[in-house]
């Protein structure tokens, strides 16, 4: 390859959507449903289940030092999170989850929680314990048209699309 093509095909790698670094995950969306699936059965909110006092359901207790002085979520810092340590392993004695309850993390999984982890491991509560805020109604260019607020979003979408609403119909019908 002659120098300028090295120099053009380093700059289009470069450039590639696929060069640049993945969103960090979601808790909601991408994190909370791997921990509840593969984790919270030994490591949740069941006191009486849970395993080496390790509660991953809450941000405070997963960050909080193990008696060993381990920290399950180092945020930041994958290197030193014992929890991507044990998802990563290949030690059958130290893997997470453990061989005997029959769950396995895909590589996916593996790299969303890692990801996590590295991107500041941002619990979120769940999504029904969020107060509904309501979003402004969107702006739009006949501002005489809309009768409640569901006619502000319909109008602007149409705008949007190049179309106008048509006439009222007559109500006598």
């Amino acid at each position: 390859m002659k120098p300028t093509a090295t120099v053009l095909a380093t700059l289009l790698a470069a450039l590639s959507p696929s060069a640049a670094p993945a969103p960090a995950p979601d808790f909601q969306r991408d994190v909370r449903p791997i921990l509840s699936r593969q984790c919270f059965a030994c490591h949740g909110p069941d006191e009486h289940a849970r395993k080496s006092g390790l509660r991953l359901d809450l941000r405070e207790a997963a960050l909080a030092p193990a008696k060993s002085g381990k920290r399950a979520i180092v945020p930041g810092k994958t290197d030193q999170s014992e929890l991507v340590r044990r998802i990563t392993t290949t030690d059958h004695n130290k893997v997470m989850p453990p061989a005997d309850t029959k769950k396995q993390l895909t590589s996916a999984e593996r790299d969303t929680l890692r990801r996590w982890v590295a991107a500041g491991a941002d619990y979120q509560p769940h999504w029904a314990f969020i107060k509904p805020k309501q979003n402004p109604l969107p702006k739009v260019r006949q501002a005489d048209w809309p009768r409640n607020a569901i006619d502000h979003f319909v109008l602007a979408r149409m705008e949007q699309a190049g179309l106008k609403p048509s006439p009222n119909a007559d109500a006598r019908g």
